[in-house]
């Protein structure tokens, strides 16, 4: 993200629909209803933003470091050039989300619902992804390194050209055309066979 040097620094959140430049610094913001707001280079650091409504919210060039935003309703928000590090996400619904050129470093996002979000350069890093939905997600160029998506669920989303090598996917769930092109060890591979219902002894 491009962030000015000097930022503002708000331990609450002011009430305006645009935000520019801003520090937001252990602002407790849960529940907040925050529908449509637009975030431009701004950083949250420490902030609690558990079950707030952000829906249709725009977040560009933006840092969350150390957040939580567990249950947050992100349905159809805009997250462009955006870094999430060390953030729990974990029940977060962002249904129909757009991400791009964005990463998750770090976070706890199990249970996070992406169903029919648009991932365009985003980068999963050492994130925990359990029970994780990403139905009918379009991507591109999208990565995960070093993730746990056990018992994840994949339907009606192309795994072709991931490469979860360095991932858990131990239960994932997916549809069996859907792994044409998916990129794992043949160990996981064996696991994967049991969708077929092979037995490999």
């Amino acid at each position: 993200p491009r962030l000015p040097d000097n930022l503002t620094e708000h331990f609450e959140l002011p009430d305006e629909d645009e935000f520019e430049a801003c520090l937001f610094n252990e602002a407790d913001m849960a529940h907040e209803r925050l529908v449509a707001r637009e975030f431009r280079q701004c950083v949250f650091r420490r902030c609690t933003l558990t079950d707030a409504l952000l829906t249709r919210a725009a977040f560009v060039d933006v840092i969350f470091d150390h957040c939580d935003l567990s249950r947050a309703n992100l349905d159809s928000a805009l997250f462009q050039r955006v870094t999430f590090d060390t953030c729990r996400l974990s029940g977060a619904d962002m249904v129909q989300a757009i991400l791009r050129n964005a990463t998750l470093t770090g976070c706890k996002a199990d249970y996070v619902n992406l169903s029919e979000a648009k991932l365009d350069h985003v980068a999963f890093t050492d994130t925990i992804l359990t029970e994780a939905a990403f139905e009918a997600v379009t991507h591109k160029s999208a990565e995960f390194a070093g993730c746990d998506l056990t018992r994840a669920t994949l339907f009606r989303t192309s795994l072709k050209g991931l490469d979860l090598r360095t991932c858990t996917i131990d239960g994932l769930t997916v549809n069996l055309p859907d792994l044409r092109g998916l990129i794992v060890t043949p160990l996981q591979a064996m696991e994967l066979s049991k969708l077929l219902g092979l037995v490999v002894k």
